[in-house]
């Protein structure tokens, strides 16, 4: 048996190529959307793709499973509940199916979506019971797959449901048993995601704080604690991933150049540029209304997260082979509207006679100076842009807590008649932040380029908790 994990860091996500070698023939298990890493891994091991398998619909990323069965001629296996509406076989509870020597056996395990399934594999050349389950988004690595994804109305429902699928049912296992999650650290379909991929039954069941013997009720509570806000892409992934993504026959689409005048005209009609440089050039040289999204794992989160998916995009790039990994990371939630990458970036556009832009950029050191300015009109109303957990751990006192995912909706409760700057942990979700407001008009805004942990190794003080986070005042 050979098992070929492949992992998406920013999205925290984990999918696997299991195979029977001696036959030649191979599964992939919660497939991305990019599937061409399967082929050439398949192809480098003389492996036939038979079998597409799926545990859920996905609420964070873009299925790749239509178009990797579409292109092996593979069968595309999900939980009955699923009602895919193009070419799949639905499976039931205690249905089986073969990979080679390797037995699979679905077993019912919803509540982090209410059709959601596991698998347990069999090595049948030694024997006729489990090696190894994979646990889609059900029993994570030192956490639970969250059940309020779907809406808070379902969330304590499917945590019930969770609760029964964990004890009832992927307990039973033998503790030897391994553990293969689709979602690892980094993902927001949970918190407190251990950073090792796969564990065992018997080890989560030691250590994994969740599966401690407990009421339903207290499981509930506990699992919806704390969880991390929503990005707003995720509402649209289990729609598309249900009709049907989009087929990319396995090519990752052009980002070809676009003149300045057709960006001016793509802007025009409507598109949003997106600034990939790093936050230090963009804070410095800027097209108006841009946003800075740098390119990093989380690019792709952060793109849906701000960007409606219907509205095209224009990239502003530093160099040409930032091209591939944005429009993977692009595709990967469903952006299907890249419409290419401005030619020549802001030299081109400041070289053509457009004005440009720039932000206020703040050291830890120069934030504690205008904070103790002494007429409020020149202190800065600071904006905490990370999670509600990180910013109760310690944040600069006095700082306002906004996740910056949420920064769009709350734009009317800001000042206009003061600074404002935007502090996170390392300058990546300001640098974001900042642009949100510079492209919402206002006009006097900074990105704190030192982040929380800079701040508290300066030797400035923390405040802990929730004061200053319902907003600004």
């Amino acid at each position: 048996m050979r098992i070929e994990p492949f992992a998406i860091s920013g999205l925290g996500h984990q999918s696997s190529l299991i195979a029977d070698d001696d036959a030649g023939v191979a599964a992939v298990v919660d497939p991305r959307r990019d599937v061409d890493l399967y082929l050439e891994t398949a192809q480098a091991h003389g492996l036939r793709i038979t079998h597409v398998v799926e545990t859920h619909l996905h609420n964070d990323y873009v299925s790749g499973g239509r178009d990797l069965a579409a292109l092996t001629d593979a069968e595309h296996v999900i939980g009955a509940g699923a009602a895919l509406r193009y070419e799949h076989r639905g499976l039931t509870d205690r249905a089986t199916f073969d990979v080679g020597a390797l037995h699979f056996e679905v077993l019912d395990t919803p509540g982090h979506t209410p059709e959601h399934v596991s698998y347990t594999v069999s090595d049948t050349t030694r024997a006729n019971e489990p090696v190894l389950v994979f646990s889609g988004g059900s029993m994570l690595v030192g956490a639970v797959g969250r059940t309020d994804l779907l809406g808070a109305d379902q969330a304590i429902p499917y945590a019930h449901a969770m609760y029964h699928s964990l004890h009832d049912t992927l307990l039973t296992l033998e503790d030897f048993v391994a553990v293969h999650p689709t979602h690892g650290a980094g993902s927001l379909c949970s918190t407190g995601i251990s950073g090792t991929p796969t564990s065992t039954i018997g080890f989560e069941r030691r250590y994994d704080p969740l599966l401690a013997p407990m009421e339903v009720e207290a499981f509930a509570r506990a699992l919806l604690a704390g969880q991390p806000t929503i990005p707003r892409y995720f509402a649209r992934m289990r729609p598309i991933n249900q009709g049907g993504p989009t087929l990319l026959h396995g090519q990752i689409p052009d980002c070809p150049p676009r003149s300045v005048a057709q960006v001016v005209a793509d802007v025009a009609a409507g598109a949003q540029i997106v600034d990939a440089r790093p936050a230090s050039r963009h804070v410095t040289a800027h097209i108006p209304g841009s946003l800075s999204i740098p390119l990093d794992d989380s690019f792709g989160t952060w793109l849906g997260w701000v960007i409606d998916l219907d509205r095209p995009v224009v990239l502003v790039i530093e160099q040409a082979s930032d091209i591939d990994p944005l429009m993977r990371q692009a595709l990967r939630i469903g952006q299907d509207q890249v419409l290419g990458h401005l030619d020549g970036g802001v030299n081109a556009w400041a070289a053509s006679g457009r004005p440009t832009e720039a932000s206020g950029r703040l050291s830890a050191a120069e934030l504690a100076a205008a904070l103790q300015a002494p007429e409020r009109a020149d202190r800065p109303l600071l904006i905490d842009v990370r999670q509600a957990s990180e910013y109760d751990e310690g944040h600069v006192p006095g700082a306002v807590h906004i996740a910056g995912g949420s920064l769009p909706d709350r734009l009317a409760e800001l000042p206009r008649d003061r600074p404002i700057a935007c502090m996170c942990a390392a300058g990546f979700r300001a640098s974001i932040a900042t642009s949100l407001l510079r492209s919402a008009g206002f006009e006097r805004v900074s990105w704190v380029s030192d982040g929380v942990p800079i701040w508290r190794a300066s030797g400035y003080p923390l405040e802990i908790g929730r004061a200053g986070s319902r907003g600004p005042v």
